[in-house]
């Protein structure tokens, strides 16, 4: 942590608006009456030289020896000469913190740089054709007053990335300047293109209705051609005309990808971000100079989304992290901008303190493989969630301030998330690893708590998929998490070898709930379709519990010999023969959705007569499938006698009835392997390999 903001308050002399004005002036950061006028962002504090910390006094005292000629001419010639040499190392590229800077220095040093002024690049419309081409995008005013007006009171709750009084001042000389056809700054042009782009995402009825109307195009192309437009005019901006800006813009773009589902994408324009931030010295700020106040907050906020990312997207991926935190020392922002409580900010500035404890502890996410590491990684991220404030609190939260202020709730929702998600993550190759009764018990006690996580991430994201769907159906995190955490389940069943798995109902409903709520989202994005139609092969690959006939008799003595492998199946009838050979006539056929709910359709080979199954009163039909084996091969999961008679709520949705609510016709699934060109885009960010599902083969075809 850096030096607090409001370290030294009594010594300030007041602000430079309240002396302006003739105020009486608290001399805190951002001051009362900044505060209530909401100009925090000119509320600056002058430090006089008689207020100055040890560092200073230090300099000036050094200063004075030098003019009695006083000081150690050796010492003297020796600073002298290695600060000309850091000057010529920063102008060949060198950041303040290269290696050069402490050579020849008797005592370990950590040079104060000034920080690296932001350079707004301007230039003229006729000489610049991406600035040209990216204003004739732009619609007339009004409708980008709108378009910004849905950004700032929905869309930029769901980060913070902005601050909205510097953004709307910024943005109303902005138009000044095009107005009067005088040079536009590149870098807050693009801002305003990400901005736009991320709006016509998340529009409502009435302001979609509007924009397509009025400018004739879908909001899908709208959003696509200011996203674009956006990267394109980026390119232009020279190297070295580095601003705050530009890491804003890019993390727009981020959250763009993000909310396309493209996370591979988001996880590159991440680090373009993260290099921009460290150009202008963001990651170190015990090596800059003094900064005004509300730079530093605006620096640190910035940061803290960074950090944040990366170490979430990162493991998502399961890609390496693009920051090396042991490089960095940067503070947590105060967060007293807003004047209320909590701050819009205040859930991302939790999840990168989490952060910060694991980093330290573990360096990244990839290290937490041995049992000890696991547990205390998950002790972390407990006290974490129990150390919450009461508006976030998991259990009993205080929602006392959820009707004033909405994005609350999605703040807490993505709480949840995103802690269940990182707390589970290092479980994950516990759940998809063969275990058996006789496993160790370290690892048993990891894949039960695997299991409450999965569980406990189900539930939430079934709440928080009702709280965004459908404006927010695009929130990458809902989409992605549920698939992800449904499959974790899937291979948790797969593996387990005598059906030891503790919480089997619960899990079998949990996964029901996933292909539910991806049915729902299937029509939303391409990712989104292929992650419906994935899971649904996966989960009809679990064995399920058997109709009455197929139960295995409790009391039959079971064999010490592991089940001898079967040939690939490649037919419904095959694996209803191969399932059971005399009762062939108890296994349905899921290859055709049925025209009513209440006629199931059998294989061709079978007879449909109306008497078949009335010695059977199945309420649910679930699919009987094949499961991995010990051996790798695909093999009957024997069964643990649960009831299938059971009312509705027991198993809520069948997967007869899984169709794809669109025009396209639906593709039965089946049971060879599939493979990377089928799962599409999800190949690039499901980390599929690490689920162990031997049917997904990397390469072409299946």
């Amino acid at each position: 942590m850096g030096q607090s903001p409001n370290d030294g308050t009594k010594h300030r002399s007041a602000c430079t608006e309240c002396q302006r004005r003739k105020q009486k002036c608290n001399r805190e950061w951002p001051c009362n009456h900044c505060q209530k006028r909401k100009v925090a962002d000119k509320c600056c504090f002058i430090q006089s030289s008689s207020q100055a910390g040890p560092e200073n006094a230090s300099r000036q005292a050094m200063n004075r020896k030098r003019q009695l000629g006083q000081d150690d001419s050796t010492d003297a010639t020796e600073s002298t000469s290695w600060d000309d040499v850091d000057c010529d190392f920063e102008s060949l590229g060198y950041t303040a913190s290269h290696l050069f800077a402490g050579l020849g220095s008797s005592s370990t040093r950590k040079t104060k740089t000034t920080p690296k002024t932001y350079k707004q690049h301007y230039m003229d419309v006729a000489s610049c054709p991406q600035l040209k081409r990216a204003l004739q995008l732009l619609p007339p005013r009004p409708y980008t007053d709108a378009m910004v007006q849905n950004f700032l009171n929905n869309v930029n709750f769901h980060y913070y990335i902005l601050y909205p009084p510097s953004f709307i001042a910024e943005y109303r000389t902005w138009w000044s300047l095009r107005s009067e056809d005088r040079p536009l700054g590149l870098q807050w042009t693009c801002l305003l293109l990400t901005v736009c782009a991320c709006s016509t995402q998340y529009t409502d009825v009435e302001l979609q209705r509007k924009l397509e109307t009025d400018l004739g195009q879908s909001t899908r192309k709208l959003t696509e051609q200011y996203h674009n437009a956006a990267r394109e005019l980026q390119s232009v901006i020279p190297v070295g005309s580095n601003h705050l800006l530009n890491v804003q813009s890019l993390l727009h773009s981020c959250y763009w990808y993000k909310s396309e589902a493209r996370l591979v994408e988001c996880w590159h324009v991440l680090s373009a971000a993260i290099r921009e931030a460290q150009e202008l010295g963001i990651h170190q700020e015990t090596a800059t100079g003094p900064i005004p106040d509300f730079d530093r907050e605006m620096r640190r906020r910035v940061w803290c989304i960074l950090n944040t990312w990366d170490w979430q997207i990162s493991a998502l991926l399961s890609r390496p992290v693009i920051i090396d935190r042991s490089d960095c020392d940067v503070g947590l922002p105060c967060l007293t901008l807003e004047g209320y409580s909590p701050s819009p900010l205040l859930h991302m500035k939790l999840q990168s303190e989490l952060i910060g404890h694991l980093s330290k502890r573990f360096g990244n996410a990839k290290t937490v493989v041995r049992p000890a590491d696991v547990q205390a990684y998950q002790m972390i991220v407990e006290t974490w969630m129990r150390n919450l404030p009461p508006t976030y609190d998991f259990s009993r939260p205080d929602k006392s301030n959820d009707a004033s202020r909405p994005w609350i709730v999605l703040h807490r929702f993505n709480l949840q998330t995103t802690a269940l998600s990182m707390v589970l993550d290092p479980m994950r190759a516990y759940l998809a690893k063969s275990t058996w009764t006789h496993s160790p018990a370290d690892e048993l006690k990891i894949r039960s708590d695997g299991i409450d996580y999965a569980l406990r991430l189900i539930y939430s994201l079934h709440d928080f998929f009702d709280h965004v769907y459908p404006r927010d159906a695009k929130f990458y995190l809902v989409l992605f998490c549920i698939f992800d955490t449904a499959a974790v389940l899937c291979s948790a069943l797969m593996h387990d070898q005598d059906w030891s798995i503790p919480r089997q109902k619960d899990i079998f409903d949990a996964i029901d709930r996933a292909v539910d709520m991806l049915k729902r989202l299937n029509t939303v994005t391409k990712t989104a379709r292929t992650s419906y139609e994935v899971l649904v092969n996966v989960a009809q690959r679990i064995a399920r519990p058997s109709a009455p006939s197929q139960r295995c008799d409790p009391r039959r003595k079971k064999s010490k010999d592991p089940p001898a492998p079967t040939p690939p199946i490649t037919s419904q009838a095959e694996l209803a023969v191969a399932s059971d050979p005399g009762s062939a006539e108890s296994i349905l056929s899921y290859t055709t959705p049925p025209s009513d709910p209440l006629v199931y359709h059998l294989p061709a080979s079978q007879s449909a007569s109306p008497g078949h199954y009335a010695d059977q009163t199945l309420l649910y039909a679930h699919p009987t499938t094949m499961a991995p084996g010990v051996n790798g091969s695909m093999m009957m999961h024997p069964t643990n006698g649960m009831d299938m008679n059971m009312p509705h709520g027991g198993f809520p949705h069948s997967y007869i009835n899984m169709t794809p609510p669109s025009d396209e016709p639906y593709h039965s699934v089946h049971f060879g392997p599939i493979s990377e060109l089928e799962l599409g885009e999800l190949a690039t960010m499901w980390n599929y390999e690490s689920l162990n599902l031997g049917f997904i083969k990397p390469g072409g075809s299946g």
